[in-house]
């Protein structure tokens, strides 16, 4: 099966990111090597998947810190080995967990230009020593000429440690633990409070409503462009991007005049969203260059369609997960 690697909607075509490997078929498990083979195999442009560092020096591809929802598994993730994690599987699949050295191994063979992402889900911070061998771990992956490898993660401490320790790799940054839009019913986590223009966000700026929200948007997304020097994408929350256009702002803009020809990717919108449409024309006005996504190939079949004109409304959660 070929899988789309784009979509153009509103006149603005957009790269379709493969989010957690996942492609939409639901022939596979995210973050597996089976959904690897597919997405290589069906001429995906742009894939990611999520690492934490396990014992013994690999990594594991899960998004959790614990083994417990996403594997047959119990108990911390950082606490795993390679061994053991193969006698795992998958939670609700027939598949043992994959390793980053596995992956590599794959990758290194794929003979097609892809864009990988590995989104390194560690954000306590990572010592030099741990920092080099994650570096070593990838290393199978850029050496690949057909890869274009770019290295995200939400602790931009460790961003900047891998750009210290290596000034050529490519990072992406994600200001989320800095500031976001407000969800109900969303776990607690950073930042810890709605401050008065109604953002998470803890920056002493949004105690009191001294400058217009735009202003204070605009101020506070330049300087966060600035957490990680040198980052070549920029993630921005889907509903953090419709909530500062619905301000006024256009965050997208904010970032392009802060780091110029960056690529900036929307996540995540699935297919399965009740409000597909309004969102892809509010991904598609602001101009992001990227969508991340569980299900491309459902999210693909709304190119040749027309979103209504209403904004979509504030509060709407997209589907799916960092």
């Amino acid at each position: 099966m070929t899988l789309p690697g784009h979509l153009t909607f509103g006149g603005r075509r957009m790269l379709l990111k493969y989010h957690r490997l996942l492609s939409g078929t639901g022939a596979h498990p995210p973050n597996s090597l089976s959904a690897l083979r597919e997405l290589l195999d069906g001429g995906a442009e742009a894939i990611e998947f999520d690492v934490h560092a396990i014992a013994g020096g690999d990594y594991l591809l899960v998004h959790d810190e614990t083994l417990d929802r996403e594997t047959t598994g119990t108990g911390p993730v950082a606490a795993s080995t390679p061994a053991s994690v193969k006698n795992l599987r998958l939670r609700g699949w027939d598949e043992a967990p994959a390793l980053l050295s596995e992956v590599a191994r794959i990758l290194a063979e794929h003979r097609r230009p892809v864009k990988v992402q590995v989104d390194f889900k560690d954000q306590r911070p990572l010592p030099a020593k741990e920092v080099q061998s994650f570096l070593r771990a990838i290393e199978p992956l850029r050496s690949n000429s057909n890869l274009s490898v770019v290295v995200g993660c939400l602790g931009d401490w460790n961003l900047r440690t891998l750009r210290r320790l290596d000034s050529h790799l490519a990072l992406g940054l994600d200001f989320l633990l800095y500031l976001d839009a407000p969800m109900p019913g969303e776990f607690p986590r950073l930042p810890l409070r709605v401050n008065v223009y109604g953002y998470l966000d803890d920056h002493p700026l949004g105690y009191m409503r001294l400058v217009p929200t735009r202003d204070y948007l605009e101020d506070r997304i330049e300087s966060l462009c600035h957490l990680v020097p040198g980052a070549v994408e920029v993630y921005l929350r889907l509903d953090f991007i419709i909530q500062a256009h619905s301000d006024g702002i256009n965050p997208v803009d904010v970032v392009r005049r802060a780091l110029g020809s960056v690529l900036i990717d929307g996540w995540t919108l699935n297919a399965d969203h009740p409000q597909t449409p309004e969102m892809l024309r509010a991904l598609s006005v602001t101009g992001v260059d990227q969508i991340t996504t569980d299900t491309a190939v459902q999210l693909a079949t709304y190119e040749d369609r027309k979103a209504g004109k209403p904004a979509p409304a504030r509060g709407t959660r997209p589907h799916g997960m960092a």
